[in-house]
Formats: structure tokens, sequence, C-alpha cells
């Protein structure tokens, strides 16, 4: 039997704290072939997301690979409420 992997989803923000990642399924892909958005966000002072900058849609299995690189690179999971870090 297959082990069910995590969706990579939600807000990864750099060490640098210069970049945001939103990582979101498809919503129109495939069940048994996930497609992941991965948009790329400027940072405001706050650290909040301050302008769109670039997107890309890949397959689970790259995006999943990215989150995993991200999170041992430094990068940590946030999320918002209001245009405020939780």
């Amino acid at each position: 039997m297959q082990e069910r992997l995590m969706m990579p989803e939600g807000w990864l923000i750099e060490p640098a704290k210069k970049w945001l990642l939103l990582f979101r399924k498809d919503p129109i892909s495939l069940q048994r072939s996930p497609k992941i958005y991965m948009d790329k966000w400027y940072v405001t002072n706050m650290g909040t997301p301050a302008a769109f900058r670039d997107r890309r849609k890949v397959d689970f299995e790259p995006a999943l690979e990215t989150w995993n690189e991200l999170m041992g690179n430094g990068w940590k999971r946030v999320d918002f409420i209001h245009d405020s870090i939780v």
C-alpha cells in the first residue's frame, strides 16, 4: 500500500524575509495527478505578502520535493490573518 504523502500547501518565508512562496493545489487538477501552484511574492517589512512576482504550476512530486528542500534550508511556514503573521 502506498503511503499517503502530505500535500504541500500554505505559505513559506525565506530566512532573510525577502520572499514568500504560496503553495496551493490547482482546484481543477485530477485527484490522481494533482498539480500545485507555487506563487512567489515580494515581502513587506512586516513579513506579509506585498506584491505578486510569478507563478509556476508543477506536478505534486516536484512541489513536495521543493517544499521539503526549502524547509530543510531554513524556510518557515507562516499563516496570515488580515495581513498579519499568525
